[in-house]
């Protein structure tokens, strides 16, 4: 009998068994996730490793029946968490590349998935980075469509794969876990800490989650710490286990479990959205300013959640309409720090950011102490001198604060009338009674 007849035997008899992998933050030592693998336990106990069927069955259109039953045991074990006071956490399931030939894969994920009530975002989809290699473009709109679902992707196994980085830039994905392979060398030696910085790097630009697999020595966890990779999975915190292992575990130790983190289990979106609600807490508009350009717009908390693309402006309109609301004796250290000039010639010395604290009256007739913070930014799609600033209304002044307005001289109006015989007579209003 051949290895894919013995699995086919082995699935029948449900001699399939999931354990689980713990994977953990370094910075608090606690289970950011967990990872469902198939392991094959005999009648009499033997186990048998992935390594011997997982291939076999990858050449064969099997291995998509142990994908679903995997992700059915996944969906499973986290309905049971909460029977044991454990709270949900994220679950990695590995997916072959072959289910691009399935129809309605992802219909069929989300059925199983809701038929446990269970978050989409909590399951991980695991991609190995070879899969890539044969037909990718398919391959990317599977995945867009499971994030488009609300599920995570993650790569798998990277660095033991041909694709590169210029590649995986053009997916979209969450997790990159960088294969076991990758960590067999000397922590100390210059070009794998170069090699290593470099994927770390890159992942913080495209802000996704880099996992470091197959960790087991102190020397390197005391490394990858400092390098700036945060999720470790390997025997150095944990072997894979059991269901009931994983349970003994954790039930009741809460402090071993990381809670649901929004900036890591949520979409780039709602941490924008999350962005934005902190600066309009405290700022009642920010405007966009091309200095290069000479244009400008005000946005508002509305303008943010409707979508509306903003009307632009002239700068140097708007700073020679603004500064009569500026209190006179502020107005020339206003135009002097806020004019294009002026913030150009503090871009060119390297400032970060030109700010002010002035008075300006507001249409209510009333002078406030505000403080207008224009820090540059620069976007890697044009070379324009950018800035973004931040109005702040710190307070009403009183009255006392203010100078006392020098007296103006007392206009006098005078009209020119015609008088008979071609006289012109000018008349003062004040003696008109």
């Amino acid at each position: 009998m051949g290895v894919i007849e013995e699995v086919r035997d082995a699935m029948a008899r449900r001699e399939f068994v999931p354990f689980f992998q713990p994977q953990y933050d370094v910075m608090n030592n606690k289970m950011w996730s967990v990872e469902i693998l198939a392991r094959w336990i005999e009648s009499d106990g033997n186990v048998i490793m992935p390594g011997y069927f997982i291939p076999e069955l990858e050449m064969s259109n099997d291995i998509l029946k142990l994908d679903w039953y995997m992700i059915e045991e996944a969906c499973l074990f986290l309905s049971k968490l909460d029977n044991y006071n454990i709270p949900k956490i994220p679950i990695s399931i590995n997916l072959s590349g072959k289910h691009v030939y399935e129809v309605n894969t992802c219909s069929r994920l989300c059925e199983i998935v809701d038929s446990y009530h269970i978050p989409h975002k909590l399951i991980i989809l695991e991609v190995a980075e070879n899969t890539f290699l044969d037909n990718p473009d398919v391959i990317k709109v599977m995945l867009d469509e499971f994030k488009s679902a609300g599920f995570r992707i993650a790569i798998d196994d990277f660095g033991n794969g041909s694709q590169s980085m210029e590649y995986l830039a053009s997916l979209n994905f969450d997790v990159l876990k960088i294969d076991r392979t990758m960590f067999n060398r000397d922590v100390n030696d210059v070009d794998f800490q170069k090699e290593m910085k470099g994927i770390f790097d890159y992942a913080d630009k495209k802000h996704v989650s880099s996992v470091a697999q197959g960790i087991e020595t102190q020397d390197m966890l005391n490394y990858l710490k400092t390098a700036g990779c945060r999720i470790i999975q390997g025997y150095i915190y944990d072997k894979p286990m059991p269901e009931s292992v994983f349970i003994e575990k954790f039930k009741d130790h809460l402090l071993d479990i990381e809670v649901e983190d929004i900036l890591l289990t949520e979409a780039p979106q709602m941490a924008a959205d999350l962005l934005v609600s902190a600066v309009f807490s405290k700022y009642k508009s920010v405007t966009y300013l091309n200095l290069s350009k000479n244009s400008y717009y005000v946005t508002q908390y509305d303008d943010f959640g409707s979508g509306v693309r903003p009307v632009v402006y002239s700068l140097a309109e708007r700073l020679a309409n603004s500064v009569e609301s500026i209190h006179p004796d502020d107005r020339e250290l206003y135009m002097k720090t806020f004019s294009i000039e002026g913030q150009m010639e503090a871009f060119k010395r390297g400032e970060e950011l030109v700010e002010l604290t002035l008075r300006q009256e507001g249409g209510d007739g009333i002078y406030r102490l505000v403080k207008i913070s224009n820090i540059f930014v620069k976007s890697p799609a044009v070379e324009d001198v950018l800035a973004i600033s931040l109005y702040d209304v710190i307070r009403e002044l009183e009255p006392d604060e203010l100078p006392v307005p020098e007296p103006k001289p007392e206009k006098i109006r005078r009209d020119i009338v015609a008088a008979s015989k071609g006289d012109i007579v000018i008349i003062d209003q004040d003696d008109v009674k």
